[in-house]
């Protein structure tokens, strides 16, 4: 067994050769996604390796044990424990005179080895040794050997899902599903719902149930495990940590009244919008039979509405948190839906099968996108549309609804469209306006509050004025309103 000052010298010496493994990765320029990918995941391991190798160091130099004291007092005696020990090694390699000693650089050296250079150099070579002797042979890779293997790229294979495409997007789907089957929602699709996934504040409070709690918990989940996925070297603990006191200072600043917990009935756990309903089920014998059931069970203990508030608004804000470290993951991704709903499946199917026969290379996707001085949508087939057509559908032209939420339109068709879409109709009901013809065309707030204003204060005197429309004639020809009419009638006086 080696000694407690040799292991530590081992320990040092493994922390300083993965340390430049580390910039040696960090300093080759990969293209390929995949092998940038495979690259942060093995800095990923060497940075676990060095925190598990300092530990040891640090243990080591505590010495709890007393081993290390007593060692060093051993050499301080003379050279009999040295010579000791030089003897269990001799005796060691006599037992063993065949035993192969390899030298612990060497298996850093394929951190310092370009893969995709080597796949190159490896393509040359099988094509010159075809050219001369016209058979298939295999190149031995001891000289091109790299840090990616076979292995790397079968667990990179069932890594990720369809959709995710190795990580350059996300899959919500299933997020999707639980979210349209939630209380208070309506079916969207998926572009719409990666556009609202995060307002979690359109959802009503009343529809904040256990159901929506899994599901709020099923995002968490689901970007957690991206993160340790798709970005190995993402700092999660800290963004975690940097959430909650976030979450905190914020959660400190509330009052108890602005989470509206004097609606909430902690028997029937749940939550009423009005004060009138919540007075009518509080008096009702649904009501009274759950609290007599709860008060026969000893063992029934019901979480205050304020801890469940505070718990499920920290899972919102940590969500919220995760979703803008991958706002651009988020936005590629709904630019990628939209570019594969336009494609036929003839096009689908050819496009995954160019995906299986090449690499993607990072750099001709940085091309891509950097050639596109004008911002022009994207059409099916990933590349800008045509400029003419950006003009003659009037795309350059913007124009934002504030009752929207200050959202954008490209177009004025677009814009028009999205008065009769359902997101506009909720949101002028929340003001208390009917989504009628009269209102389209206004997307300011204050306009839309003051026309309806205007528009129900003649509607009142239309109702008020009625009986002044309708005009009666008397035997003599005299014209009266009817009310004048009836009263004179009345009277006898006509």
């Amino acid at each position: 067994m080696d000694s407690i000052a040799e292991q530590q010298r081992q320990a040092y010496e493994d922390v300083e050769r993965m340390e430049q493994a580390v910039v040696d990765l960090m300093l080759q320029k990969l293209t390929k996604h995949r092998y940038r990918l495979i690259r942060e995941q093995k800095i990923s391991n060497l940075l676990d390796q060095i925190q598990a190798r300092s530990k040891l160091i640090t243990d080591l130099d505590l010495d709890e044990s007393g081993l290390r004291a007593k060692e060093i007092n051993m050499m301080k005696s003379g050279f009999d424990s040295f010579y000791a020990q030089l003897d269990t090694v001799r005796a060691h390699h006599r037992r063993n005179p065949e035993l192969s000693v390899q030298p612990p650089e060497l298996d850093y050296v394929k951190y310092t080895r370009n893969p995709e250079e080597a796949d190159e150099k490896r393509r040359v070579l099988e094509a010159r040794l075809r050219d001369t002797s016209n058979v298939d042979v295999e190149v031995d890779d001891a000289e091109l050997g790299t840090f990616v293997d076979a292995g790397d790229m079968d667990k990179l294979e069932t890594m990720f899902s369809g959709d995710e495409r190795f990580g350059r997007y996300v899959d919500l789907n299933e997020q999707r599903d639980q979210y349209i089957n939630l209380r208070g929602t309506s079916p969207i699709s998926y572009v719409e719902y990666l556009d609202s996934c995060m307002r979690f504040g359109d959802i009503p409070a009343a529809a904040k149930d256990t159901a929506y709690g899994e599901y709020v918990r099923s995002l968490g989940a689901y970007f957690e495990s991206y993160f340790a996925r798709a970005m190995p070297l993402f700092d999660l603990p800290k963004a975690q940590r940097e959430a909650n006191e976030a979450f905190e200072k914020e959660w400190s600043e509330r009052k108890e009244n602005d989470m509206d917990v004097g609606l909430f009935c902690e028997p029937c756990q749940r939550m009423f919008e009005k004060e009138s309903t919540y007075k009518a089920h509080m008096s009702s014998r649904k009501h009274q039979k759950t609290v007599e059931r709860l008060a026969k069970s000893t063992s029934a203990k019901s979480e205050s509405r304020l801890d469940q508030a505070k718990r499920l608004a920290c899972l919102e804000h940590k969500v919220q948190w995760y979703a803008r470290a991958l706002g651009s993951k988020l936005s590629d991704t709904r630019a990628n839906v939209q570019r594969r709903q336009a494609l036929t499946e003839d096009e689908r199917m050819h496009e995954l099968h160019d995906m299986d026969e090449t690499e993607y290379s990072d750099d001709d996707a940085v091309n891509d996108h950097s050639y596109n001085p004008l911002n022009l949508p994207l059409g099916w087939d990933g590349k800008p549309i045509p400029f003419w057509l950006y003009k003659l559908h009037g795309l350059g032209v913007t124009f934002s609804c504030e009752i929207c939420g200050n959202s954008v339109y490209r177009g004025r068709s677009a814009y028009e469209r999205h008065f009769q879409e359902p997101r506009h109709a909720t949101n002028m009901r929340r003001l208390g306006i009917p989504n009628t013809r009269q209102f389209h065309g206004v997307a300011s707030i204050s306009e839309a509050l003051e026309l309806w204003a205007r528009v129900d204060s003649e509607q009142k005197a239309e109702d008020v004025d009625k009986d002044t429309f309708e005009e009666y004639e008397d035997a003599e020809g005299n014209v009266f309103s009817k009310k004048t009419y009836f009263d004179l009638k009345r009277q006898g006086l006509i």
